[in-house]
């Protein structure tokens, strides 16, 4: 028993996929195209000022640790006492930038269930009849294995739904903080 009320945490990286491709396509387009553009202008404009070249450099360095945080994320979860709490972290080179979500109790929740599980079909038209107005993704890409949901309501009173991916001792905890509203499958982890 003491396993489960100690804290656990889980963390997946994104996968880049549709729109996120896109945007980190466009940032490195802009990373390599922003100082040669500024180079060659200077070439025509004023010959004599290309050594500034190196000041690009140096602000194109500093273009990228601003920017590449946001196309750059991982998602984490973690569960104490029955609370979980959902963060997402930015990577921005040498250090991490977590930023805190949402946080709910497992004992509140009134499904949590696989989403695409093939031996339960129940459990995925419990997620779409759900109509959830707010839903929190921590899974690492659309596909995902061992993909998870939990139904609940936020303290303003709106219908949300956590996607996350399911471990074995993360099983063990929602089973332990919700025995009736916990579907349990076999996890890859």
């Amino acid at each position: 028993m003491s396993e489960i009320t100690e804290k656990y945490g889980y963390g997946v990286a994104t996968k880049p996929e549709g729109k996120w491709i896109l945007y980190r396509i466009l940032l490195i387009s802009v990373y390599v195209l922003y100082p040669v553009l500024a180079i060659g202008a200077m070439m025509i404009i004023k010959p004599e000022l290309v050594f500034v070249g190196a000041l690009l450099a140096v602000s194109d360095a500093i273009l990228v640790f601003f920017t590449w945080r946001f196309v750059s994320f991982d998602h984490e979860y973690e569960v104490e006492s029955g609370k979980v709490t959902y963060t997402v972290v930015h990577n921005a080179f040498n250090h991490r930038i977590k930023k805190p979500q949402m946080e709910f109790m497992l004992k509140e929740c009134t499904a949590i269930a696989p989403l695409n599980n093939p031996e339960h079909p129940e459990c995925a038209k419990q997620y779409e009849d759900y109509k959830a107005e707010v839903v929190y993704n921590a899974l690492s890409w659309s596909k995902a294995e061992d993909a998870y949901f939990a139904l609940f309501t936020t303290a303003d009173g709106r219908r949300a739904a956590f996607l996350f991916q399911a471990t074995g001792d993360m099983l063990k905890r929602c089973r332990w903080y919700n025995k009736e509203a916990t579907v349990v499958v076999p996890t890859r982890i």
